[in-house]
């Protein structure tokens, strides 16, 4: 039983580490093109609010993408949490993060609907 603890903490850790890659890749991602639509703007090519819209959804969908890899890693730390102080500390991260998320989602399907 310890060792499918310690199995489940590295992959609760693994999958908190993967949440955080996938949100600093779309801030790459979201960077460059922000700094390619002002290159733009700066040439005379303005793109605009739709260029920067654009960076806005791409950096929003990289980042709830991220937040869910994030709930996920908590809800394996629900299962292996030992105390009940952990289980309630655990669970307000669960809640702020799907809250988060939740706002975030409606605000990216406006966004895309904006745009259609």
């Amino acid at each position: 039983m310890h060792e499918l603890m310690e199995v489940l903490e590295l992959a609760a850790t693994a999958v908190d580490i993967i949440g955080i890659i996938i949100v600093l890749y779309g801030f790459v991602l979201a960077f460059v093109q922000l700094m390619r639509t002002e290159l733009g703007r700066l040439s005379g090519n303005f793109s605009g609010i739709v260029g920067c819209e654009k960076v806005r959804l791409m950096l929003g969908t990289y980042i709830l993408l991220g937040i869910e890899f994030m709930i996920a890693s908590d809800i394996i730390n629900t299962v292996i949490s030992k105390s009940i102080e952990s289980l309630i500390f655990v669970a307000a991260l669960v809640v702020i993060r799907t809250a988060i998320s939740f706002f975030l989602g409606r605000e990216l399907a406006e966004l895309g609907a904006e745009k259609s």
